[in-house]
C-alpha cells in the first residue's frame, strides 16, 4: 500500500507536462489578466487593447507558464501514513471522500514562440499543451476495502483521459472605437484570428464497465475507446471591448473559441481495448487471470471543436496598487474550456517601480482547481522580468499543496 500511495503521489505531482493562456505574466495574477493584458498577450485575453501608443517584443521560450495539479493527494497525508506504517480506516475514509467522485489530474502549459506589437496590430505565436484526466474512485475503493460490493460501474463520466496540443499563428488588431455619441463612455473594439496547427490529440471516446462479485470472485468486463489524431489545421476567433466607466476604472468583455475547432487530417486511428477477468479475487491479485484484447481502426478526419468562452474583466489602475477581477464562462467541456464558471483576482503593489509585487487568486474550475499566486518582477525600462508560482488548493506552497505552476516573463518594449 505504501508503494501505492508513492507511486500515485509521484504521477500526480512530479509527472513532466506533456505540454486559457498559461504563460508566465498571467500565471502570476491567476489568470485575471482580461484588462491587463497590452501587448502581445492581448491577441489571447482582450485584443481591443492592443495599442496604437504602445509597443512589445514577446521572445521565443521566455514567457512560460506551466501548472500541474490533483484533487486527493499532498505530500502532508502521505507523510502521515509513513509516519504510522499502515493506512487506517479513517485514512481510506478520508482518501475516497478527497477525491469526490473521481481521481483528476491537469497539465497545462503555454510557452511563446515569438511576438511583437506595432501600432495596434500585433502577431504571436504560442506553444500550447492541456491534458487532464480522471480515474473513478471505484477502483481505489476496491483496492483499500475489497470487493464490498455486489456490483461497481465504471463510465466515461469518471473515466476519462483528454489531451490536446497546437501551435497557433495569431494576428489581432484592436484599438478600434466605437462610433458612439461624445456623452457615451467611448468603447474600444478589437479582434484576432488564431490559425493553429494541431499537434496531437488524444481523448477517450468511450468508457463502459461492469465489475461483479459472487461466491467465484470477481467478474470483470472492460470497454475503452481512445481516439488519436497526429496532425491538423484549424482556426479559432475571439473579439473583445473595453472602455473607461470611471476614472481609474476600465472593463471590458471577450467571446472566445468563435469557430474554434482543429481538424485532424494525419495520424488518425481509434484504438479499441477490452479487459474480461473471470474468478478474480482481491487478495490474490498476482494469480489472477485477464484477457485483454486490443484493435486498432484507422478512421476518416474529424473535427476537435472547441466551445466558445464569455469573459468579463474589470481592471482598477490606481498609483501604487491594480486590482483586477475576471470571470470566465465556457459553453461546453473541452481541454481549453469548462462549463463551470470560474473567477481570478489580482494585484499588483508598484510602491518600488523596479520591483512590483504581484498576487492572485482562483476558484478554479474543471481544468484546474483553485490556487494563489505570487510573483516577483524585476524592471528597468525597456525591459522586465518576472518569476512567479502557484500553490494549487493550499493557501502557501508546501506539504499541503495538491499541485504547482511555475511563470517565467521576459519582454522589452514595455
Amino acid at each position: 500500500m505504501k508503494r501505492i500511495l508513492l507511486f500515485l503521489l509521484i504521477a500526480l505531482l512530479a509527472l513532466p507536462l506533456l505540454g486559457r493562456s498559461f504563460t508566465g505574466r498571467p500565471m502570476m495574477f491567476a489568470g485575471s489578466y482580461m484588462m491587463r493584458a497590452h501587448g502581445s498577450e492581448a491577441n489571447y485575453w482582450n485584443p481591443a487593447l492592443l495599442s496604437f501608443d504602445r509597443r512589445d517584443f514577446w521572445w521565443p521560450l521566455l514567457d512560460t507558464g506551466m501548472l500541474m495539479s490533483n484533487n486527493t493527494f499532498d505530500l502532508d497525508f502521505y507523510n502521515r501514513i509513513m509516519e504510522k506504517g499502515q493506512i487506517s480506516k479513517e485514512d481510506k475514509d478520508l482518501l475516497i471522500k478527497k477525491m469526490e467522485g473521481s481521481l483528476r489530474l491537469n497539465m497545462l502549459s503555454q510557452t511563446s514562440l515569438l511576438g511583437f506589437n506595432l501600432g495596434g496590430v500585433a502577431l504571436s505565436s504560442s506553444f500550447h499543451s492541456y491534458n487532464k484526466a480522471a480515474l473513478s474512485e471505484n477502483y481505489l475503493k476496491l483496492l483499500l476495502y475489497g470487493n464490498e460490493e455486489d456490483e461497481y460501474l465504471f463510465s466515461n463520466k469518471h473515466n476519462n483521459l483528454a489531451s490536446l496540443s497546437f501551435a497557433d499563428v495569431t494576428v489581432g488588431m484592436g484599438d478600434l472605437r466605437l462610433p458612439l455619441p461624445e456623452e457615451y463612455p467611448q468603447i474600444k473594439f478589437g479582434w484576432s484570428a488564431s490559425f493553429l496547427l494541431g499537434l496531437h490529440e488524444m481523448k477517450t471516446t468511450r468508457f463502459d464497465g461492469v465489475l461483479r462479485s459472487d461466491f467465484d470472485g470477481l467478474h470483470l468486463d472492460q470497454d475503452i475507446v481512445l481516439r488519436k489524431g497526429l496532425g491538423g489545421f484549424g482556426f479559432k476567433g475571439m473579439i473583445g471591448f473595453a472602455g473607461n466607466v470611471a476614472e481609474n476604472l476600465e472593463v471590458g468583455l471577450t467571446l472566445d473559441n468563435i469557430l474554434g475547432n482543429i481538424q485532424w487530417v494525419l495520424g488518425k486511428e481509434e484504438t479499441h481495448y477490452r479487459v474480461i477477468a473471470d474468478s478474480v479475487y482481491i487478495a490474490d491479485l498476482e494469480n489472477a487471470y485477464f484477457s485483454t484484447e486490443q484493435e486498432d481502426f484507422k478512421i476518416d478526419s474529424y473535427n476537435t471543436r472547441f466551445p466558445m468562452e464569455l469573459g468579463l474583466g474589470a481592471l482598477y489602475d490606481a498609483k501604487m496598487v491594480s486590482l483586477s477581477a475576471d470571470f470566465r464562462q465556457g459553453f461546453g467541456e473541452s481541454p481549453l474550456t469548462s462549463k463551470t464558471p470560474s473567477f481570478s483576482f489580482g494585484a499588483e503593489f508598484k510602491q518600488l517601480d523596479f520591483m512590483p509585487i504581484r498576487i492572485g487568486f482562483s476558484t478554479g474550475n474543471s481544468i484546474a482547481p483553485w490556487r494563489v499566486a505570487y510573483s516577483l518582477g524585476f524592471r528597468v525600462k525597456p525591459v522586465e522580468l518576472s518569476l512567479g508560482m502557484q500553490s494549487i488548493q493550499s493557501l502557501f506552497p508546501g506539504y499541503k499543496t495538491k499541485g504547482l505552476s511555475f511563470g517565467l516573463s521576459f519582454r522589452t518594449g514595455i
